[in-house]
C-alpha cells in the first residue's frame, strides 16, 4: 500500500470517528448517562416544637448517604401551632404531589391523611402519640400508604410520677396540666389514674383548653398547692412554658415535663421523655426504605423507646429542694 492510500485510509477513519462522536453528542438517544432528578420530600410539622425532629431527619438521611438537592429536596411546612393552617398546608402538599410526605406530629399526620385519601402519596410519620387515631389497627402491617414512628407519652405517666415522688416519699398530691381536647384525653386519665393509685397519690387536674385558660388554671394550682406538678404531652401546654414555669418557681413547687428539648431549659425542675431529634433520626431509616421502593403499608410501625431523664440542680438549689443522690445518678443529664 502506497503513502497516498495509507493517508486516505487514516482520513476516512478519522472522518467516521468524528461523525460518530457528533451523532452521540447531539442525538436525543445519546448514550451519555443523565442524572436522576432528586426525590421531592415535603415535611409538615405542628409547630416550632418539631424543628429538632426535622434536624434529626436531615442528620439521619445525611448519615445514610443522601445529599440535599442531589438525592433529595426537602420543603418544610410549619403552621406554628395553627390547626386550620395545618389543614390548608396538608392540602397544598398533596396537590403538589411530592415523592414522599413526612409528618412530625399527630395533628400534622391526621391532616395529611385526610387530604391524601385519594392521592395516596407515600407517608412516613414521626412523633405520633396515638396511631389508632390515624386509622391503623395492625402495627406490623399498617396497610395503606403510611408507616412511621410512634411515641407513647401517655404510658410513661406513672414513671414520671414515680420520679417526682422520689423527691419526697411523703408526697400526697400531684397536679396535672392537661387539655381536655387532647385526642388521648381518656387514655391520659386512665394511665395517670392507675399510676397514682399504685403510688397512693391523689391527682389534681388543671384543664387548659386555650392559651387564655393558663392564668386561671395556674392561679387555682397555686391556691391548692399540690406537692408537685406534671405536664402532659400537648402542644398548647408545651408552647407556653413562660406562662407556667415562673409561677411554679415562685411557689416552690417541683415539676416534671415530658419535652426534652424544652423542659429543663424552659424552667421545669425535671424532664422525662424522648428526644425529638432522635425520633427524627429513627424516622429517617424508614424514609430511606420508602425512597428505595418499599411499600409503606408493609413496613412495621416502630416505637421510640429510649427516654432521657434530666434534672435542673441549679433550680432545685434555688427552690430549696433536695435532690436525692440516687436520683441524680439515674439522670442522663444534670444541670449544675
Amino acid at each position: 500500500m502506497n503513502i497516498k492510500s495509507i493517508v486516505f485510509t487514516i482520513f476516512v477513519f478519522l472522518a467516521i470517528a468524528v461523525a460518530l462522536l457528533y451523532y452521540f453528542i447531539t442525538s436525543p438517544s445519546s448514550l451519555i448517562v443523565k442524572e436522576t432528578p432528586p426525590k421531592a420530600i415535603s415535611i409538615l410539622i405542628a409547630s416550632d416544637l418539631q424543628l429538632s425532629s426535622v434536624d434529626g431527619v436531615k442528620a439521619g438521611l445525611k448519615e445514610l448517604g443522601y445529599q440535599t438537592d442531589k438525592d433529595v429536596t426537602i420543603k418544610l411546612y410549619n403552621p406554628k401551632g395553627d390547626r386550620d393552617l395545618t389543614v390548608k398546608m396538608a392540602q397544598e402538599i398533596v396537590s403538589l404531589k411530592p415523592d414522599l410526605i413526612v409528618t412530625l406530629s399527630t395533628s400534622a399526620s391526621s391532616a395529611v391523611i385526610d387530604a391524601d385519601k385519594d392521592a395516596k402519596i407515600p407517608l412516613v410519620f414521626g412523633d405520633v402519640g396515638n396511631f389508632q387515631q390515624l386509622g391503623i389497627t395492625d402495627i406490623r402491617h399498617p396497610g395503606g400508604f403510611m408507616t412511621g414512628v410512634v411515641v407513647d407519652n401517655v404510658a410513661v405517666a406513672p414513671k414520671r410520677m414515680e420520679l417526682l415522688k422520689s423527691l419526697n416519699p411523703n408526697m400526697k398530691t400531684i397536679g396535672v396540666l392537661l387539655n381536655p381536647k387532647h385526642v388521648s384525653y381518656q387514655d391520659i386519665l386512665k394511665a395517670s389514674g392507675e399510676g397514682a393509685e399504685k403510688l397512693d397519690i391523689k391527682l389534681l387536674w388543671y384543664e387548659i383548653s386555650a392559651k387564655e385558660d393558663i392564668a386561671k388554671a395556674m392561679a387555682k394550682l397555686v391556691k391548692e398547692k399540690p406537692d408537685a406538678v406534671m405536664t402532659t404531652s400537648e402542644a398548647l401546654i408545651s408552647n407556653n412554658p413562660s406562662l407556667i414555669t415562673p409561677i411554679l418557681r415562685t411557689a416552690k413547687i417541683p415539676s416534671m415535663d415530658f419535652n426534652v428539648e424544652v423542659g429543663v431549659q424552659a424552667g421545669y425542675l425535671m424532664v422525662y421523655g424522648i428526644s425529638r431529634f432522635d425520633i427524627g433520626k429513627q424516622s429517617s431509616r424508614i424514609i430511606d426504605k420508602v425512597l428505595k421502593g418499599e411499600d409503606p403499608g408493609s413496613i412495621p410501625i416502630e416505637f421510640a423507646s429510649t427516654p432521657s431523664f434530666e434534672i435542673n440542680k441549679v433550680l432545685a438549689d434555688e427552690m430549696g429542694i433536695d435532690i436525692p443522690e440516687f436520683l441524680l445518678l439515674q439522670a442522663n443529664k444534670v444541670y449544675r
